[in-house]
């Protein structure tokens, strides 16, 4: 069933899976199959990066190239949509670059195919990796034209933000700012009360209990980034952990589940 942000940020007692480049453990990552495959999963979220192609459509990438994904080469931006579209993106899964396509076809979606898709199916954690003002403004276009405002928020480097809101203030976000330090109590108080954030997006290795006590007590929701093993959940859980990213969705959703049942 459908929640929006608004119903996930609220429930605090709801543990969140976002499918990380979609259910990208056992289909190509970035890919429309990868996605839909991770909403029948059941996953709350979908996760997934945006670049621009040389006409300015917004495209699922997330590396700088298409090299380690298809049987292409080079920066999408130096290519058409038309040209990206007669690529296959199926050569990566599971941390292996294959020799052949692991499908015979299986194109590059544009964003807006991923919106009137999913829509009204699962929330988006949507990754800008806009490299111009024109792709950045068609991203904020169609999130606007989909009315995606309480449907998914922009992941964004802090620098990145300015442009955002000049295009439209309104549109959410989950600022990463660092890395090791993205749990710091001055970052974390940054992203609340700066950047207007809801949802964070804490790194498992260096977050404590105290980094979790802190995102509650500001009001945030954190989903960890990343988690695959069943037998992490409980631990997490634990710390104070309300949510994670994933590669695997269908084993993880299955071991929230089982958790939730535990602890009811």
């Amino acid at each position: 069933m459908f929640r929006n942000l608004t119903e996930l940020y609220n429930d605090r007692t709801h543990f969140m899976v976002t499918a990380h480049r979609g259910a990208s453990y056992e289909f190509p990552e970035n890919t429309l199959c990868s996605m839909e495959k991770a909403v029948e999963a059941g996953a709350d979220m979908i996760e997934f990066d945006l670049r621009g192609t040389s006409d300015g459509v917004p495209v699922l990438l997330h590396d700088h190239t298409i090299d380690r994904t298809s049987n292409g080469t080079g920066e999408p931006e130096t290519m058409t949509l038309s040209e990206l579209k007669k690529l296959n993106f199926s050569y990566w899964l599971q941390d292996v670059r294959r020799t052949a396509p692991l499908y015979d076809k299986m194109e590059i979606p544009t964003f807006e195919e991923i919106l009137v898709a999913l829509r009204d199916k699962v929330c988006m954690n949507i990754q800008v990796y806009a490299k111009s003002e024109g792709v950045l403004k068609e991203i904020c276009r169609l999130y606007k034209k989909y009315d995606m405002y309480d449907r998914g928020y922009f992941t964004v480097y802090p620098e990145l933000i300015p442009a955002v809101r000049a295009i439209d203030r309104d549109i959410e976000l989950c600022t990463t700012r660092g890395w090791q330090d993205r749990t710091d109590p001055e970052n974390l108080r940054k992203c609340k009360e700066e950047d207007g954030c809801r949802f964070v997006q804490p790194i498992k290795n260096f977050s404590t209990a105290e980094s979790f006590r802190l995102i509650r007590e500001l009001g945030l929701r954190g989903n960890v980034f990343f988690c695959d093993d069943p037998d992490e959940l409980s631990g997490l859980k634990a710390l104070g952990a309300e949510g994670i990213l994933t590669n695997k969705a269908h084993l993880m959703v299955q071991a929230v589940s089982r958790l939730n049942e535990l602890t009811e």
